[in-house]
């Protein structure tokens, strides 16, 4: 009950930063980019709540909650926000390079699908160091279309190492629905092409997030090779910025 209990806390202290950070980012003193992640943070909470210090994740443009429910420093990050010497990239990377190596944070990407191949080869050095940490990418759909993601999947099987795939599947890429980018939307379906064991999880299902969680991350640690998570999530803002004032123009009717 406890960890339930924590698993909650952390997703809800991520929805209530990002709302005030959004509620604030009109005034113009944030001098960064921002992507919320409001809607889906359930998933960086129940993931991050299985990993130890020493597990390293890898995150991406939309990277506060990952942040936060891997520990990161609440301060530090939002300094960063203001470009502030204080911020955890020194006020040099903004909300997109966010990084705090202390809680096994091991940084962001701005560059679709930059992080997927720092995951995999993170887990090869676990492997070779005889290490016991796993490593975990966070990535989105659009990073599913990069090359970088099949030849990154294509090694872990390869070489079998401990890292985690975690895709957030909020089906869209900017404004582009997945329905006009790609043939197939099962994601998890390209990993097991690898032979990788790969579920679809419903990202909305609060007890569903939790229970996949603890099984991929007891799978990687237990038998130090990989395993691919698909959660269907939707993002309640825009890609960018407070708010999505274009909604009308992209998303379907029924979201």
């Amino acid at each position: 009950m406890e960890k339930v209990i924590e698993y909650f806390r952390r997703f809800l202290r991520i929805r209530l930063v990002e709302l005030r950070v959004e509620s604030l980012y009109h005034l113009d003193e944030m001098k960064t980019p921002i992507h919320l992640s409001i809607g889906q943070e359930q998933v960086a909470a129940g993931i991050c709540l299985q990993l130890t210090d020493q597990d390293m994740i890898f995150s991406n443009h939309r990277s506060h909650a990952h942040y936060l429910a891997k520990g990161g420093d609440l301060k530090a990050m939002i300094a960063e926000f203001y470009c502030k010497v204080t911020g955890c990239d020194h006020g040099r990377g903004g909300s997109m390079h966010l990084i705090d190596k202390r809680v096994g944070h091991y940084g962001s990407s701005a560059i679709v699908g930059g992080g997927i191949s720092h995951g995999v080869g993170a887990a090869l050095a676990s492997k070779l160091l005889n290490k016991n940490f796993i490593a975990v990418v966070f990535l989105g759909d659009a990073a599913s279309e990069q090359g970088v993601f099949f030849e990154s999947l294509s090694l872990a099987m390869l070489k079998k190492v401990p890292v985690l795939f975690v895709c957030e599947n909020n089906r869209y890429s900017v404004c582009s629905p997945i329905s006009v980018r790609q043939p197939n939307d099962n994601i998890a379906q390209r990993a097991r092409a690898f032979d990788m064991p790969a579920e679809t999880i419903d990202g909305m299902d609060f007890n569903a997030v939790y229970e996949s969680a603890q099984r991929a991350v007891e799978y990687c640690r237990t038998n130090k090779s990989p395993y691919f998570l698909e959660y269907k999530v939707q993002r309640w803002r825009g890609h960018a910025g407070a708010g999505d004032p274009l909604r009308k123009q992209y998303r379907l009717p029924e979201d």
